[in-house]
């Protein structure tokens, strides 16, 4: 039988191929080569090197960055895969020019230009802008935990030191006491008048494993007294011993030792407009920054922004609303302060005129010392001789008095409750947006961890995984010659998604 055969390995080419020949005309790595050399380096704050200076020449800075977009876009994140790639992978091959960079190298460029890979993410959201891809309309905002270069067994607050020194306490006198024991059956043994070579190997059994257990506990000891004089120092602090930068996050059930990543992502085509990574451990302080810089990014001076419940902060959503973007988060549930849930909060009648409330049973419930806290200021109205003598305290409330507590932003929290009860659709978009970025990262791009260290290293690292989305997200919508058009500054139609 007849098999169709390859061309014999020792077999020489009349008309050699060349490096062109490895990539068609339609290959989404000439989007990557023209949208770098498009680039101004100098503007985006890369260091060029002038010619003619002493020493052996650096790589071109454009090459790398090509290999990291082009890493970021396939799932290669490793400076060691993509070093592999420069050597095997024929669209590597023609997007470096057969240079072929070792990892230390490559890893440099991405530790000494991770500040910078912000402006290339951001210089490719122009681009779809002037392709016109973004949504005007709104954006979805929304945070993920990312896990660290850091093993959570190497994270260490003060509440988990004092564990760990009284779990080595413990078992300090438990190895004590069986030292104990076993010294008084050796001395019991050389009462009876044993041999030597018994009682010798009576010390050398038990005895021997204990002390040597002991020193290693005491020397644990040492250390981890030295890390809680550490903590002490600082109120809630977190020591990371890999990475010193990251963070023991907690939300819900899931706990993780690292970062927490927020996009914020458009509403047609789910680009992301706007990325941050921080070290919170809530979204509380994340909604006012992420909207702005998406109204940044879009050239807009007002905005939808959705978010979850996490992103409830009534200071955030009032800072918004002064800039003219509108809100739709979900507020918390309220808790009734009512023993049984007679007479909550909203049976509570408020005059301005007064700056007062009147209670279900005609008493005027006046206004006294407001609390500051994290959220913003909560004004305090309570009328103590009022409730002493009330025939319903008992259903009111499980405290000695009433108390009716209300934010500074009340008239905010209503107008957005009111808005989420009108258009009810608008936040349901919001799922769909921002979760699908998520799990496109994290699941099909391979983002579930960070891989380098550093505040600053991730954040470069997101940029790099954020642009390789919309890159990717893009690629499906425009075809090549389109993309390639737009980058040589030519006219391209309006309509330009693919179908449409």
């Amino acid at each position: 039988m007849a098999y169709i055969c390859g061309v014999p390995r020792a077999q020489a080419m009349l008309l050699p191929e060349c490096v062109e020949d490895f990539v068609g005309p339609n290959n989404p790595v000439r989007v990557i080569e023209a949208f770098v050399e498009g680039l101004d380096l100098a503007q985006l704050g890369f260091p060029l090197v002038d010619e003619g200076l002493p020493g052996a020449p650096s790589y071109d800075p454009k090459m790398l960055l090509k290999l990291f977009i082009y890493g970021y876009l396939n799932r290669l994140r490793s400076s060691r895969e993509l070093e592999k790639a420069a050597y095997r992978n024929l669209e590597v091959i023609w997007l470096l020019r057969r240079l072929t960079p070792d990892h230390w190298t490559i890893n440099a460029f991405r530790r000494a230009h991770r500040t910078r890979f912000q402006g290339v993410f951001r210089e490719f959201n122009v681009l779809c802008g002037k392709l016109e891809l973004f949504s005007k309309e709104l954006v979805a905002i929304d945070g993920t935990f990312l896990k660290g270069v850091n093993n959570p067994a190497r994270n260490f607050t003060k509440a988990k030191v004092e564990k760990l020194l009284k779990e080595i306490d413990e078992r300090t006198e438990r190895y004590l006491a069986t030292l104990e024991t076993a010294d008084q059956e050796t001395a019991d043994q050389e009462a009876e008048g044993q041999g030597l070579g018994a009682v010798g190997g009576t010390k050398q059994g038990p005895a021997q494993p204990l002390r040597a257990q002991l020193e290693q506990l005491q020397k644990e000891r040492q250390e981890y007294a030295a890390l809680l004089a550490d903590l002490r120092a600082e109120p809630g602090r977190q020591l990371s011993l890999t990475d010193p930068e990251s963070r023991l996050l907690h939300k819900g059930s899931q706990s993780v030792v690292g970062y927490n990543a927020q996009i914020a992502v458009e509403g047609e085509h789910h680009l992301i407009v706007a990325q941050e990574v921080t070290r919170d451990s809530n979204d509380t302080q994340q909604l006012a920054p992420m909207a702005e810089a998406a109204c940044a990014a879009l050239e807009l001076a007002s905005l939808i922004a959705l978010g979850d419940g996490g992103f409830y902060n009534l200071a955030q959503i009032q800072r918004c609303e002064a800039q003219g973007i509108v809100t739709y988060v979900p507020a918390p549930k309220p808790a009734h302060a009512a023993g049984d849930g007679t007479y909550p909060d909203t049976s509570f009648r408020f005059e301005a005129e007064t700056d007062s409330f009147h209670c279900p049973q005609g008493h005027e419930l006046s206004r006294h010392k407001d609390t500051r806290q994290p959220g913003g200021l909560r004004k305090v109205y309570y009328n103590t001789k009022a409730c002493r003598h009330c025939p319903v305290r008992e259903a009111c409330t499980k405290g000695a008095y009433r108390r009716i507590t209300v934010h500074e932003h009340a008239a905010t929290a209503e107008a957005v409750r009111a808005r989420m009860q009108q258009k009810p659709e608008i936040f349901a978009r919001r799922k769909g947006l921002v979760e699908h970025c998520f799990g496109t990262l994290k699941f099909w791009m391979g983002h579930a961890a960070f891989l380098t260290r550093g505040l600053e290293m991730v954040r470069g690292e997101f940029s790099l995984s954020c642009l390789g989305y919309n890159l990717r997200r893009v690629l499906n919508l425009v075809s090549v010659p389109t993309l390639l058009a737009a980058l040589r500054g030519e006219m391209v139609p309006k309509t330009v998604v693919q179908g449409a």
